[in-house]
């Protein structure tokens, strides 16, 4: 869906548009890992144009996991958000979130904001690598939940927290996003392109980037 979603954006479609899959063959998550998306999971694009500072888009995955998390809870489920881009429910992942973007020189063109969500999903049709990690609405709650329902209360979700994200209230979106987060306080090791770097995830910053704490006392 990021992909249709992107040759759209490119000529010309308008903030807005949602380009959905009921399944994917060529699903992916970052880094162009694989995304299983059998049939029963919630597969969408949105298409942004938001006018403002590009470095500030690296807060959007922030309103969409803060958008499935509100979802997930009105179903009487808690769910937390892992940094960056995972939801979780009982630690183990129920959607992912994809950002792609298109700069014109310091001006944003669009961004596509892509989501996958286990929704009715029997997660024993996952790789055996992906289902000890994985879970699905359905197999927490015990039972099916209404496709477009979901879809209704997510995309009022969505759009709440947009327009805070349009407003500039940045700093809303990111308390917003601490309550909810499983990350912070705990020992992580990160891998850049260079080094592997070991310590606490103490914070996060005005865009969203992680501030980590090595043995050192460094923060990085």
């Amino acid at each position: 869906t990021n992909s249709t979603a992107k040759e759209l954006a490119h000529y010309g479609a308008e903030e807005g548009t949602i380009v959905i899959a009921r399944t994917q063959s060529q699903g992916r998550g970052r880094f162009d890992r694989i995304w299983e998306s059998p049939e029963g999971g919630v597969y969408l694009s949105f298409i942004l144009r938001p006018r403002i500072s590009a470095e500030k888009t690296s807060l959007l995955p922030f309103v969409a996991a803060l958008a499935l998390t509100k979802t997930i809870e009105s179903y009487g489920l808690h769910a937390t958000i892992k940094w960056p881009n995972d939801v979780r429910v009982n630690g183990k992942k129920i959607a992912g979130i994809l950002l792609e973007s298109e700069l014109i020189g310091d001006t944003i063109n669009y961004v596509v904001v892509g989501i996958g969500m286990n929704l009715n999903i029997d997660i024993t049709h996952f790789s055996t690598d992906i289902q000890p990690k994985s879970t699905s609405m359905n197999y927490e709650l015990g039972s099916a939940v209404d496709y477009h329902g979901f879809l209704r209360i997510f995309f009022i979700q969505f759009g709440s927290f947009y327009k805070l994200f349009l407003e500039q209230q940045y700093n809303r979106i990111i308390d917003e996003w601490k309550t909810y987060t499983d990350t912070l306080g705990k020992t992580i090791r990160v891998q850049t392109s260079t080094e592997t770097l070991q310590g606490i995830a103490s914070d996060i910053d005005q865009s969203g980037f992680l501030l980590l704490r090595t043995e050192q006392g460094e923060i990085k």
